[in-house]
């Protein structure tokens, strides 16, 4: 073999053990999520072939190659089994404890076998339906399944599932097809005579197809104010395109509207991303963020859309950006300076919140990771947790929420408010 390709083999032979070991360190990234299934197939055969090369070849460097591609097995080996182990765990949790912590998580599936075994098990609260989950379906299918798994609540005894889904309209419409794709709202309202009409048509439209589907939960509309801010590695939030305008007393009048549009057809809305996250440059799927804005400026402009319309029967979604007027150290989400003191108490919400993905950046980078924001947050006053992308993070963040709640750690009484909001919730008594 001629030297110049032995030693491009072996580069390339080094390179491809490198990358297979940093594969195999962070299988728990949710833009990997869809590969875990042959996660460790794919290690194990790859670095089978790694070692095959640098045994038979011996190029420069194969005891690296071999040591780099036999750590890249053990450690994919390692995730598949603590992923199994905790997935055990929960299924092994004390039923009771585990069915009461269980309602206030709202989940996101890969496959369907995952959330129906957490259905039957009485593990959650409510499904979160997007697009990877209907490729290939038609409008019957959708509502088919949504039927079979309320029934299978019903059998089980427990509530209606909360069935949520994104459907904003424009750029994030998790459902379309098959339902019809919408303009965003938006720009229907800038070019509008009648702004709230046009928001509660648009509501009407959307909460009819949603719910001739079985969802009972849209996350929208989008009060965050659009302050005119681009990030061009901003892949995800892209707040300034799906934001309803930059007028706070606008964009609150037109969620109003739009919120009584869905609700016409028994789908409830939700305010998000509080405390709103036009001021915000990351992108808090991929990056933790901080919001700097004093508290005054604050209050008459982005948190004004959630303050003035608190009230109303909505959910509220908190985000995983830090308000640092109130609390620089943890996320808006987990932060009970600006759930239990801002939210709860100085405003005297009794509506029901909800957290964003705590499969985020933003929430998984906190002190403690997503299980101690999600402890922090029902401690707080949350009463829903939603675990969307990723779901294998439902487990560890069950299995820590019963420990905390075995261990005393989990505020009772916040519980029990939580409960009866969830029960007065119409979202739940009007579920079919």
């Amino acid at each position: 073999m001629p030297t110049s390709f032995r030693g491009l083999l072996s580069a390339c032979t080094i390179l491809a053990a490198a990358c297979l070991l940093v594969l195999s360190r962070h299988w728990d990234l949710a833009g990997l999520v869809a590969l875990r299934a042959i996660a460790l197939p794919v290690s194990l055969a790859t670095g089978g072939v790694l070692l095959l090369l640098a045994w038979r070849l011996k190029p420069f460097g194969w005891p690296l190659v071999m040591v780099l591609s036999g750590a890249s097995m053990v450690f994919s080996g390692h995730w598949q089994l603590e992923a199994h182990r905790q997935q055990q765990r929960a299924f092994e949790l004390p039923p009771a404890i585990a069915h009461e912590i269980g309602q206030h998580l709202i989940v996101g599936f890969t496959h369907e076998s995952e959330i129906t075994e957490l259905i039957s098990r009485g593990l959650i609260g409510g499904v979160f339906i997007t697009r990877r989950n209907i490729e290939g379906k038609q409008a019957n299918d959708i509502r088919q399944l949504i039927a079979d798994w309320q029934s299978l609540r019903r059998r089980s005894g427990l509530a209606p599932l909360i069935i949520a889904t994104d459907q904003e309209g424009g750029l994030v419409s998790r459902m379309s097809p098959p339902l019809p794709l919408q303009k965003p709202l938006g720009q229907l309202l800038r070019d509008s005579n009648h702004p709230a009409q046009t928001a509660q048509e648009y509501g009407r439209e959307q909460g009819q197809g949603l719910a001739q589907l079985g969802i009972t939960l849209n996350f929208a509309p989008v009060v965050d104010l659009d302050h005119g801010i681009h990030n061009p590695d901003d892949k995800y939030s892209k707040i300034s395109r799906r934001a309803l305008g930059r007028d706070p007393v606008q964009v609150a009048n037109a969620a109003r509207a739009y919120c009584a549009g869905l609700a016409e057809h028994q789908v409830q809305c939700t305010l998000k991303h509080f405390p709103g996250l036009g001021r915000v440059f990351e992108d808090t799927h991929a990056d933790s963020a901080s919001i700097h804005t004093p508290l005054t400026e604050l209050s008459a402009s982005d948190l004004q859309p959630f303050r003035t319309l608190h009230n109303h029967h909505s959910f509220i979604m908190l985000s995983h950006a830090k308000l640092a007027a109130l609390d620089a150290s943890r996320p808006a989400s987990s932060s009970p300076k600006v759930i239990e003191q801002l939210i709860r108490q100085d405003w005297q919400y009794q509506g029901l919140l909800i957290t964003d993905d705590l499969g985020m950046a933003g929430a998984r980078e906190q002190d403690g990771g997503s299980e101690a924001g999600a402890i922090l947050a029902l401690n707080a006053g949350v009463d829903y947790l939603l675990i969307a992308w990723d779901p294998i993070l439902v487990y560890p963040i069950l299995n820590a929420l019963v420990e905390a709640k075995i261990g005393g750690v989990l505020n009772s009484s916040q519980l029990d408010r939580s409960r009866q909001r969830m029960t007065r919730s119409s979202i739940i008594r009007s579920a079919p």
